[in-house]
């Protein structure tokens, strides 16, 4: 079967420790807790605090794992 788009969110958790952080990327995390924010890439309010997470966070060190199908298209035949 050809699929035409499939579109996926992925969630998990990571638990991380024993780490250094800078003192700006905590800030914005402490922040972004504190005011009960995401901390989003498309969300320019904590733009250190994504950055160093991306960097640091991988999904090898997920504990949980969820996937919510969005969108499947089925390619049509011609």
């Amino acid at each position: 079967m050809k699929i035409k788009h499939l579109s996926v969110t992925v969630k998990y958790r990571v638990g991380l420790g024993n780490l250094n952080m800078p003192k700006k990327v905590y800030e914005e995390i402490d922040e972004a807790l504190d005011n009960g924010h995401d901390i989003d890439m498309n969300d320019h309010r904590y733009p250190t605090a994504a950055s160093w997470l991306a960097d640091t966070i991988q999904e090898r060190d997920c504990m949980d794992w969820n996937c919510e199908v969005d969108d499947l298209q089925v390619q049509k035949k011609s």
